[in-house]
């Protein structure tokens, strides 16, 4: 299966899910009808049925009657009950929600956007589980993080898909994560797999509350004694009356005591300050060595359009001199053209610039020349010859007039 076919599946599975969520929150509360996993495997089904039958005809009026009429008879076969009529809605909903998708490109932005109104739909939808039943209520839970398990993957397919990202080990991923989730939260494994945390819950809970019970007891000691530290009157005053010694030496003892606890404060206070500071070196090193790891690793940097000349991090301020920088404003200066073009989008990297730009600029060859140029001054230590730079310049010219040429997107 490639990738183009798995995203509208997964959209359809989105649908229908949110179709069923939605009637069985209506039907239960106008209709007392309560809702069944075998109607939501039912949905599913009739949603690949649907997209089968858009593939073989255009005629949408006749797919929708026939496709109401199948559903319905399905019903009655498998349920026999009365109340079929009003499930329909379940399918309706279905129906509308991918007949307004069909002839849509898939984008990552499109996608996101009607995820937002499905979302805002849950959310009203949600204001009617007060009228109904607690079981309804409970029995719907695994939908909505199916829904959302759904939603988060459609996002990634279709921005893979958008900026030419797929990969048949990507799309085997997807899928494996897809079959997985829709197994883990039916109703049935769901409810399985929440009483087993529970009971495993239940014993780690009294694990840990023994183990804080033996560290609270180790703990004591040390804790009396360093309160003991810090009362001094208390402890000077009790050596003095455990002792019969003269009221001079008395003091003399009492000093040296109050001398030596001040000492102690103060060895305690620095070694507080040092542990802490410490522990912000660690934290700080580990941010900083993250950092370098990614970009040694990937060698990716994402770039924002309005911050491409205000970066200030001195580790690319060097980059900016030189050869260097004029290969790099020759990119930046083609980002601000496509963007222009509305193909260039916030966030896109070089070579997946390169990539959607395809369909609509007749220079890949000088495109993907300043793209290699740009990267191996960005990412490398590699000095930028005179040579590549005039090359540079001149494909520029070039490929700047070919995407003036094209029609805004």
């Amino acid at each position: 299966m490639n990738l183009y076919n798995f995203i509208k599946i997964l959209y359809g599975i989105l649908v229908s899910t949110f179709a069923f969520i939605i009637s069985s929150i209506l039907l239960n509360v106008i209709g007392g009808v309560t809702p069944s996993f075998y109607m939501y495997l039912i949905t599913v089904v009739f949603m690949f049925l649907f997209y089968y039958m858009i593939s073989k005809s255009n005629k949408s009026k006749l797919i929708i009657v026939i496709h109401n009429l199948l559903y319905f008879i399905t019903l009655y076969a498998i349920f026999g009950k009365s109340d079929n009529l009003s499930l329909q809605i379940i399918v309706i909903i279905q129906e509308l929600l991918l007949l307004s998708a069909e002839g849509i490109s898939i984008t990552r932005d499109f996608y996101r956007n009607r995820m937002k109104s499905l979302i805002i739909g849950l959310l009203i939808g949600m204001f009617f589980t007060l009228f109904e039943s607690k079981q309804v209520t409970t029995f719907l839970y695994p939908f909505y993080i199916l829904f959302f398990l759904n939603g988060i993957l459609l996002l990634r397919a279709s921005r893979a898909f958008q900026y030419k990202l797929s990969s048949s080990r990507r799309v085997k991923t997807y899928i494996f994560i897809l079959v997985l989730s829709l197994f883990l939260f039916n109703p049935y494994i769901y409810s399985l797999a929440i009483g087993i945390l529970g009971m495993l819950y239940q014993k780690i809970q009294w694990i840990i509350v023994k183990i804080l019970y033996v560290f609270s007891l180790l703990l004591v000691y040390p804790m009396k004694a360093i309160q003991l530290l810090f009362e001094n009157k208390n402890i000077s005053d009790a050596s003095i009356k455990m002792t019969n010694i003269p009221n001079e030496d008395q003091k003399l003892i009492q000093s040296d005591n109050t001398f030596i606890l001040n000492v102690i404060k103060i060895l305690l206070l620095i070694g507080i300050v040092i542990i802490i500071l410490y522990m912000f070196k660690l934290v700080l090193n580990k941010r900083k060595f993250k950092h370098k790891s990614k970009e040694q690793l990937f060698g990716i940097e994402r770039e924002s359009l309005e911050d491409s000349f205000k970066k200030k991090d001195s580790s690319i301020k060097n980059n900016w001199i030189g050869r260097k920088g004029k290969i790099l404003e020759i990119f930046y200066d083609i980002q601000k053209e496509t963007y222009k073009k509305n193909i260039f989008k916030k966030s896109m990297t070089a070579n997946q610039l390169l990539n959607i730009s395809k369909p609509y600029i007749d220079g890949e060859e000088e495109f993907k020349y300043i793209v290699d140029c740009y990267n191996e001054a960005k990412f490398s230590s590699h000095e930028v010859s005179d040579e590549m730079l005039d090359e540079s310049r001149e494909k520029y010219k070039t490929l700047k007039k070919k995407i003036k040429e094209i029609k805004k997107i």
